[in-house]
């Protein structure tokens, strides 16, 4: 099955809009595609311009600082307990795994959670 090229208009007020579901989709969202390598193209919806490069700039900067302030986290609980940062980042793993997995449980859970997402943690 072909999949077609998924197409984010970003408006005026900088929110992105993913014309296929009718949503609003979040940096969050892009990084999703980037690492799941779908296609797809971020244009002004004014002018059409293609402003995908960007947009995909944007994404990793904004990971870039998610995983800098882990690390500070993770620097700091080190120095407080006096564990190796390897222990805690094993820590941190298996305690996001165990969560995802009770959430991927839940009867009441609106989304659930795919494995392959928790196997990026």
């Amino acid at each position: 099955m072909h999949n077609k090229m998924k197409l984010i208009k970003r408006y005026k007020n900088r929110r992105l809009y993913d014309t296929d579901t009718k949503s609003a989709v979040t940096l969050s969202d892009i990084a999703f595609l980037i690492r799941d390598e779908k296609e797809f193209k971020v244009v002004e919806s004014e002018t059409g311009e293609d402003i995908t490069g960007t947009t995909v700039i944007q994404v990793l900067l904004n990971v870039e600082k998610r995983a800098r302030n882990l690390g500070k986290v993770v620097t700091s609980i080190g120095k407080t307990t006096g564990k190796k940062t390897g222990e805690i980042v094993n820590l941190i793993i298996e305690h996001i795994r165990s969560m995802l997995s009770v959430m991927e449980r839940s009867p009441d859970s609106k989304k659930k959670i795919r494995r392959n997402d928790a196997a990026t943690f």
